[in-house]
């Protein structure tokens, strides 16, 4: 579905990835984690072709592409379904049959009765699941998050990830699941990997992920503890 041959990518002097290798079958959910700035954004606009590799091959089988961003990047003068619709039409759809489309999605994220209102009317929480609406809207064969809770509310996280992994699992999408949080990745992810200090990848064995979790948070801790 997704494969990576030995790519490295640099932005002027800065080299942010190096000899990358490594594939994601079709219907796998696989978790990227990383401090800020390792790199894992430029995964997905690689594999989105937004970027082009330095060196090495990206190979990503045809289907529609599915993206929840950091921000949920909603357009403001459009109402919440004509958001989610607006892909739709750029698909082809009829302006009836993608609003039609879109309402059955807002619905699907607990948002029916807020058709009509615009992102400045919306919470957070609320624009980011217009968000993962419209992601979903497509019928996307990848989905791809770039941590799409960094910027939510922790009272209301929860939620969004019980609706996002309600829906994952319901669809069934190959996902590239981006964040700097490892336990995230973790109720999701059939895989994870762990970009590097030497710009690689590290595989992180899952056979015990309650002790992944403690071992990522004392890393975590300590990391905080360093920098005081």
């Amino acid at each position: 579905m997704i494969t990576f041959e030995h790519v490295s990518k640099a932005f002027d002097s800065l080299e942010v990835l190096s000899d990358l290798s490594f594939h994601i079958a079709t219907g796998e959910i696989v978790g990227i984690v990383g401090p800020s700035g390792s790199g894992k954004t430029t995964i997905l606009k690689l594999i989105t072709r937004i970027l082009v590799p330095d060196a090495g091959t990206v190979t990503v089988a045809p289907g529609t592409l599915g993206y929840v961003f950091q921000e949920p990047r909603l357009l403001p003068w459009r109402t919440a379904l004509d958001n989610v619709a607006a892909p739709l039409r750029a698909q082809g759809r009829t302006t009836s049959e993608a609003r039609e489309t879109a309402g059955r999605w807002l619905e699907r994220v607990e948002l029916d009765g807020f058709e009509g209102y615009h992102p400045a009317e919306l919470s957070g929480g609320m624009a980011q699941r217009v968000s993962i609406a419209r992601a979903f809207a497509v019928e996307p064969r990848i989905l791809l998050m770039d941590e799409p809770f960094s910027n939510v509310d922790v009272t209301l996280k929860g939620a969004l990830m019980d609706i996002l992994e309600s829906i994952i699992r319901e669809r069934e999408p190959t996902v590239v699941y981006v964040t700097h949080e490892l336990t995230e990745a973790l109720r999701f992810a059939d895989r994870i990997v762990e970009l590097t200090p030497d710009h690689g990848l590290r595989e992180v064995d899952l056979g015990d992920r309650a002790a992944v979790a403690r071992e990522w948070m004392r890393r975590t801790l300590g990391d905080l503890a360093g920098r005081w």
